[in-house]
């Protein structure tokens, strides 16, 4: 006697366990995710960088801010992996202040950093202006400078245009990027529309 079978097919049973190991793959390979991450914290570190108004040394010499923050902000790139999501913030960007104090010292064949020291050098470089345009000179017996040869411009002949410094130590300013809170919420909030855009593929 043959024995009956019965089989029972609920639709769409397949196509969601389908989708759910698409789901589970796509959670266990994080690339994808990342790579979101990446370009959300890019952006907004950008806009934090950008946002900064902080223009001390350029108000204390009534100077016209450079934009140097702005400028570097541009600079900031996204990158990604399956491991984990990168920013990416050259060095010259003086970001890097952010994490520890650093040191700064002159550059390969250079004695001095030259440190503006008016409204008229801020901003600017040695190079900028003719080459007899200063004189070195020892202000006070200890601090080294580069003083005006003639008068022009806003400054008088023999006034210090830029002071002459071996090193600088600049302290740590976390305030320089977003807080490690910012991020973690910006990541939180990342993932939490990533798994809901995964999910919104299942068939209802």
């Amino acid at each position: 006697m043959s024995v009956p079978i019965l089989k029972i097919d609920v639709t769409g049973i397949a196509e969601a366990t389908g989708e759910l190991q698409r789901i589970r793959a796509k959670l266990a390979d994080r690339t994808q995710l990342h790579a979101l991450m990446a370009t959300d914290a890019r952006d907004f570190t950008k806009a934090h960088v950008a946002q900064d108004n902080r223009h001390a040394t350029a108000q204390r010499l009534g100077a016209s801010p450079t934009g140097f923050r702005a400028k570097a902000s541009k600079r900031i790139e996204a990158d990604s992996n399956a491991e984990a999501a990168i920013v990416r913030i050259p060095r010259d960007t003086g970001l890097g202040r952010a994490f520890s104090s650093v040191t700064i010292r002159p550059g390969t064949g250079r004695t001095y950093l030259t440190i503006p020291a008016t409204a008229e050098t801020y901003g600017r470089v040695v190079r900028d202006f003719p080459k007899d345009a200063f004189s070195f000179t020892i202000v006070a017996g200890r601090y080294p400078a580069l003083v005006w040869r003639e008068a022009g411009g806003n400054h008088r002949g023999w006034t210090v245009a830029f002071w002459l410094r071996r090193e600088v130590k600049q302290k740590q300013d976390r305030t320089l990027l977003p807080s490690d809170e910012k991020y973690a919420e910006l990541g939180a909030r990342r993932a939490s529309l990533y798994i809901t855009s995964l999910r919104s593929r299942l068939p209802s």
